[in-house]
């Protein structure tokens, strides 16, 4: 797995801009809080909730283990409560979450962690520690505790599973009711389902003047489960120290809390654990500074690998990926009337023209699915009038005065920040929680960025956090107020391949250079490796032209220059519906794959040129070398394009007459002589073409399954090739699309 790539002198560096960002969003009088959403997986991830799937066998599992352990090493004196998170269409009921509360005045909101379940392994609990536990909390809220009903399941309405107490507290008194003269004494018939009985009472068949909020005690897997009402934060705290009281008196361990959460406060930091498709999701703490996050996400990275979890994957073939889900970041402020993105109207307006004009922020960190139909299209990726209708909002925005109508600043961006289908949440720039109105959570003056995957290194995440901290407060010092940049098919004929996407990198640290926040490039070499790995390369050596004035001269000696492949990017276009198990459906065409060529000298190209697929490449001049090098001993920047081709053939997709292109045959040919110099293959599953029986079991075999992949080929050395003519589109003048013309002989 990987480790940090940060020696403790870059570090250290690191740490001095982080405190340069501090200072300069300071003299701005921002107040910027920060959180995210990495995601993990199991070592060894398998099934179906390890790939696609929201819930599983053993997610929950590892989402009680990883919350205990957090409370363990990081958050000592919080609380774990189980609440129902999202809830989405098809979906027969929400999603779980884990909710670990903690103090911000560092008083214990619990003080014995044990007494809360850390697995799913039945337990020993029955109807009767019920009983006596909700009679012992009655005891001390001073309320009467003959009060409590028993309930039971529907299919058996004479097995008692739990009770229910009534119970509020809305002056500084707790108060229950007498729910017998309306429901009757016997066991109370819950509504089916397999959701915790507080969700279930037949509250509807309640009077008027009965009061509605009630707590219970079930026995769930020979668990105990107390479920709590909604309360607000002074009424939830002490409910849990009596809570607690309660259980220590009957000798009770392993008990879940499950129910409500109070309303979201500053006073109570809530790191959020919710079952997402594939992923365990954490959503972090808001913090108030850089150092703070950075804090929390090693405490998280460190808590998750002593349960077995990680934040990446290793594919069949042997590359390293993220975990498939996101690490979006979050901005925002300490509550949502303070968010700096209303307190500085320019803000938002300057951080979408910023991320529009530098397309490496929207692919430098992102997953694999990228594009028009992924979770995060940029702004020029979503709707034809979407920057014709931005430029006149973010012109509006910035020319809202205070106090602010908060609504309306909101409604200028919500119906443009959106994919095609007008989903507010998949967009690469989310406003969903700046103040909507319309959803529960949605008044939080929050600003997401979703074009983020989860790294392997804790140091690596929380480096590229940085990054768009600076890039922020750089546009709240200076707000960057350049017209859209129209880029067409530059956006990812230019931009899918790496050693542009370092270029513009590099463009935005000169920026916040010139700005006074020192990041330097070199601390994206990690992320940028990671996203564009190295498959392979040509070492050539280039023979300068003798001088035709002076034929006796000696000839100068030949210069070594490399042919550099890496793995670039490819969107994943989306495809019309199909019927689906009685509905339909609509999935995206993953077949396709695009590599970057990159040669080292762009003078090399005069005399030799690059055949794919018997198919000639068109090179792009570049500004600014990826390669690192001493500053004394700059690189030639050289030039690079891009390799598009089918890798899989997949029903249904785009273009199904056209078969796979791989193995891929790369060869580097003589101008002069038109013969083959150097010659690989490139497999994107394996030389022998057989399915492999199981993911790598280490990074050792991973490591040996990416090297096979790339295959030296000597069998075409010293052949000669015809050098087709073919025509670019203007989509794609510098990327070889190898379904748009015939098939080569390889």
């Amino acid at each position: 797995m990987s480790a940090t790539p940060y020696p403790a002198p870059v570090w250290q560096s690191l740490r001095a801009c982080g405190d340069a960002v501090e200072a300069s969003l300071a003299r701005s009088n921002v107040l910027l809080t920060m959180g995210g959403e990495p995601t993990f997986v199991p070592v060894a991830p398998t099934g179906a909730e390890w790939q696609t799937a929201a819930l599983g066998p053993t997610k929950l599992a590892y989402a009680r283990r990883l919350a205990r352990e957090l409370v363990r090493s990081a958050f000592p004196g919080a609380v774990i409560l189980e609440t129902a998170g999202k809830h989405y269409p098809g979906e027969p009921l929400p999603r779980w979450t884990l909710l670990l509360q903690r103090r911000a005045d560092h008083q214990p909101v619990w003080r014995d962690i044990t007494r809360l379940s850390a697995d799913l392994a039945p337990g020993h609990h029955t109807v009767a520690d019920a009983k006596n536990f909700l009679a012992d909390l009655a005891d001390s809220l001073a309320i009467e505790s003959t009060h409590s009903l028993p309930f039971a399941e529907t299919a058996s309405p004479t097995t008692i599973t739990g009770f229910v107490l009534p119970l509020d507290q809305p002056t500084g008194t707790w108060i229950t009711d007498d729910w017998t003269p309306t429901l009757g004494a016997g066991p109370l018939p819950l509504f089916p389902g397999d959701s915790p009985a507080g969700l279930r009472l037949p509250l509807e068949q309640l009077g008027e003047k009965n009061l509605r909020r009630a707590l219970t005690a079930e026995i769930r897997d020979g668990t105990l489960t107390v479920f709590l009402p909604p309360l607000l934060l002074s009424s939830y705290l002490a409910l849990l120290v009596a809570i607690e009281g309660s259980l220590a008196s009957q000798k009770l361990h392993d008990v879940v809390l499950a129910g409500y959460a109070p309303p979201p406060d500053p006073k109570l930091p809530t790191v959020g654990l919710a079952s997402d498709p594939g992923v365990l999701e954490i959503n972090v703490a808001p913090c108030a500074t850089w150092a703070d996050y950075d804090r929390q996400l090693n405490q998280l990275y460190a808590a998750a690998a002593t349960c077995g979890l990680c934040a990446r994957k290793l594919q069949f073939n042997g590359r390293e990926v993220g975990t498939g889900g996101g690490a979006h970041l979050v901005f925002g402020g300490p509550v949502g009337l303070l968010s700096p993105f209303f307190a500085f109207p320019a803000l938002l307006p300057s951080t979408i023209r910023y991320f529009q004009h530098h397309p490496s922020l929207s692919f430098a960190f992102a997953g694999a699915y990228l594009g028009p139909s992924s979770q995060a299209p940029r702004i020029d990726e979503s709707t034809y009038e979407a920057l014709y209708e931005l430029e006149i909002a973010c012109a509006g925005a910035e020319n809202f005065g205070r106090p602010q109508n908060l609504a309306l600043f909101d409604l200028l961006f919500r119906d443009l920040l959106m994919d095609r289908s007008g989903n507010t949440h998949r967009a690469e720039i989310s406003v969903d929680k700046l103040w909507n109105p319309f959803a529960p959570n949605g008044r939080l003056g929050l600003v997401e960025f979703r074009a983020f995957e989860t790294h392997p290194s804790a140091a690596v995440q929380s480096a590229t956090a940085l990054f768009i901290r600076a890039i922020l407060a750089r546009l709240a010092a200076d707000p960057f107020n350049a017209p859209f940049v129209r880029w067409a098919g530059e956006l990812h004929d230019r931009f899918f391949l790496p050693a542009f996407v370092w270029e513009d990198l590099a463009k935005i640290c000169a920026d916040l250079a010139a700005h006074g926040l020192p990041f330097d490039p070199e601390w994206l070499r990690a992320p940028w490796e990671f996203r564009f790995p190295k498959l392979g390369e040509f070492a050539l050596l280039l023979e300068p032209p003798a001088d035709p004035e002076n034929p006796a001269a000696e000839k100068p000696k030949p210069q070594p220059f490399t042919v550099e492949f890496r793995q670039a990017l490819e969107a994943w276009p989306l495809l019309g519906e199909s019927p689906n198990a009685g509905t339909v459906a609509r999935t995206v065409d993953s077949s396709l794959d695009r590599l970057e060529a990159r040669v080292s000298d762009a003078t090399a190209l005069d005399s030799g040129l690059l055949l794919v697929n018997g198919l000639p490449c068109e090179f792009r001049p570049l500004a600014l070398s990826p390669s690192p090098s001493p500053p004394s001993t700059a690189a030639p920047a050289g030039a690079a394009c891009g390799i598009r081709y089918r890798a899989f053939y997949f029903t249904p997709s785009l273009q199904p007459h056209i078969p796979v292109h791989a193995p891929l045959l790369l060869e580097w040919v003589d101008r002069q002589t038109l013969t083959v110099v150097a010659a690989a293959r490139w497999h994107v599953w394996n030389p022998r073409t057989v399915d492999y029986t199981d993911r790598p079991a280490d990074d050792t075999v991973a490591a040996a399954r990416r090297a096979e992949r790339w295959e030296p080929w000597t069998k075409t050395l010293g052949q000669s090739r015809f050098i087709p003519k073919i025509d670019f589109p203007p989509e794609g003048r510098h990327t070889l699309d190898l379904r748009r013309y015939p098939a080569q002989a390889r």
